[in-house]
């Protein structure tokens, strides 16, 4: 008994349970007592298998027809028919081996088992309805979970903050930095931990939808004093320079890095592997290294780093970048409208 309080503790369980059964306990014995002392100190609430199988819609439908007295009127409050109502109450006498409902004259009066397990579950049951209700009214639309580089993430989060604005809608962006791996990405949208998932990778499953942005034009970047390159970058330059690339499984992506290898026809030296472009042109100013980027990149941050952009004849493939979400998620109203915003605005940020 613990004496501040005198609950009984686990630890008087355990010693009086030793003395009452005068046991020379053994490491074994010690966890008999463990499991029994702890079957005792939660034996204030044991769940019977039986309600587990318990249909909880059969307490709407007890509320309902106790609040209306009438099957019909149930049914009208719930939306549905008066037989489903009759089919519900048929279960519920059967659980509780009572028909609580009896009829007189026009209306259905509770029986004493009824009116008791109602005065026992409404308050329960109201708050449950209501934070069911609340939660799809506010709670679910105050937060827009997205994945995607960091790199698209400056082009993405201000034209869906834009459209939060115009649409007068409260709701917290929350970014996750996708790592550029594509596994995982399928079953974050079917799972529904993410809306909204940003890269160039346009198939992801059965059970999503994906369509093109946009598109990215790609060039030859160094830094301002490199020692070799001017202006203009040649195939010849490929044989003798170190060049970093963004690391990236998603297939569009290698099979683009494959396009650029055909194009040079040159096996390339590399000196950094990053999936974040900000970390190639910190690594390019400070290197002789040359990178490939979109042109965009260097257009946004060119003026903050050491680099240059190069000319080149060499012919460099564009890069696709994707929207994916999962279908069910165009059954809302918000989520439709906001797809669409992205999809006419995205290109305005490419320029």
């Amino acid at each position: 008994m613990d004496p501040s309080d005198g609950t009984l503790t686990q630890e008087s369980v355990m010693a009086n349970l030793k003395i009452s059964a005068n046991i020379q306990t053994t490491e074994n014995d010690d966890e008999k007592m463990v499991g029994l002392a702890m079957s005792i100190k939660g034996t204030e609430r044991i769940e019977s298998p039986k309600i587990r199988k318990f249909d909880l819609n059969l307490l709407i439908v007890l509320d309902a027809v106790y609040m209306t007295g009438s099957v019909k009127n149930a049914a009208a409050l719930l939306n549905t028919s008066s037989p489903s109502i009759s089919q519900y109450l048929l279960k519920l006498k059967d659980y509780f081996g009572d028909p609580l409902f009896l009829r007189d004259g026009q209306k259905l009066s509770p029986t004493t088992i009824a009116t008791k397990l109602h005065g026992k579950i409404k308050s329960n049951l109201d708050g449950l309805i209501s934070g069911v209700e609340d939660f799809e009214k506010d709670e679910y639309h105050q937060q827009l979970v997205i994945q995607c580089p960091i790199y698209l993430s400056i082009k993405i989060i201000p034209i869906i903050g834009e459209f939060f604005e115009r649409e007068n809608i409260t709701c917290e962006i929350v970014h996750r930095v996708s790592d550029n791996m594509v596994d995982g990405f399928s079953d974050l949208l079917s799972l529904r931990q993410v809306d909204l998932i940003f890269g160039v990778s346009k198939t992801l499953g059965l059970s999503t939808k994906s369509f093109i942005l946009d598109s990215e034009k790609l060039a030859f970047i160094c830094k301002k004093n490199h020692p070799r390159m001017h202006d203009v970058f040649t195939e010849e330059d490929v044989k003798t320079e170190s060049f970093c690339y963004i690391h990236t499984d998603e297939l569009p992506a290698v099979i683009t890095r494959q396009k650029v290898e055909n194009s040079i026809q040159s096996g390339r030296i590399f000196s950094l592997n990053s999936p974040s472009f900000l970390s190639i042109l910190s690594h390019v100013e400070s290197s002789n290294s040359i990178a490939i980027v979109p042109q965009w990149l260097f257009k946004k941050f060119g003026s903050s780093f050491n680099i240059k952009l190069l000319e080149t004849d060499i012919d460099l493939p564009t890069v696709d970048i994707a929207m994916s979400y999962n279908k069910v998620n165009l059954n809302k109203k918000m989520n439709h409208l906001l797809f669409e915003y992205l999809r006419d605005n995205f290109p305005r940020y490419m320029d």
